[in-house]
């Protein structure tokens, strides 16, 4: 059947290139009418269309009522067959298809949908500005400008994208740990080099015994100065209460 289909359309082909039905004459047509219809009989209903305004002997058995009562007859038995088995009504309609759709269904299309708008909208209207985004560290900063009138913060449409701020901080924290372990890798040798020089735990002992006793030190002066303190101001309520009582104003 698809080699007389291809050989159909290719004869359809020609004619159509070359202007004439040559040859088709020479080549489709010099079949009998018996094959011609056999392979017609396969054909849908366009293809018919099409082959029917190729030449005039086509088109008669294009329209020949005997090539039609075939394809009825074809058509009427395996039409219950095909009917038996297609889906049912239920399956091709909501909420487990979409194929089959009635007015009901479509006006309860629509309804969805104007909720939906709806919702969003009172949504829209209760969302935080764009400046308490951006004081909670929500937004970036980098993706907004602040307004010199308003003194608030916009959309800046010049501005850089979310996820390339994300991706700028991100490279910014790699650089600094990048730096604290260059860091870390210089002491760590100034210390190879030390020991090695002859820099020994005698060494480090007397530097933090050092540190003990400056540390020390600054401890005692603050303590005596909070004494000398409470002493004067001791002496100064003494001063006060003898005079009373000894009658002097002061």
């Amino acid at each position: 059947m698809l080699a007389r289909n291809d050989m159909v359309d290719s004869e359809i082909e020609a004619s159509n290139d070359h202007g004439d039905t040559k040859g088709t004459t020479n080549g489709l047509l010099r079949l009998p009418d018996e094959i011609l219809v056999s392979v017609l009989y396969y054909l849908d209903v366009p293809e018919l269309l099409v082959v029917s305004r190729t030449s005039h002997h086509l088109r008669a058995l294009a329209l020949d009522p005997y090539l039609h009562n075939r394809r009825l007859r074809l058509t009427t038995l395996t039409l219950p067959h095909l009917l038996s088995t297609r889906p049912p009504l239920s399956s091709l309609q909501p909420p487990t298809s979409a194929i089959y759709l009635t007015r009901t269904h479509l006006a309860a299309r629509r309804l969805h949908w104007s909720l939906v708008c709806i919702r969003l909208n009172r949504s829209l209207s209760r969302r935080p500005g764009l400046s308490s985004l951006v004081s909670a560290n929500i937004l970036p900063r980098e993706c907004c400008r602040r307004d010199r009138a308003s003194g608030e913060y916009v959309f800046s449409a010049s501005g850089t994208g979310g996820l390339v701020v994300e991706r700028k901080k991100k490279v910014e924290r790699e650089k600094v740990k990048e730096g604290l372990r260059v860091w870390l890798e210089r002491k760590a040798g100034e210390i190879g080099r030390r020991r090695e020089a002859g820099i020994g735990v005698g060494v480090l002992v007397w530097r933090l015994q050092r540190r003990l006793k400056v540390e020390e030190r600054r401890e005692g002066r603050a303590e005596r100065r909070e004494v000398g303190t409470e002493a004067g101001r001791v002496r100064g309520l003494k001063m006060f209460w003898e005079a009373k009582g000894r009658g002097v104003v002061m």
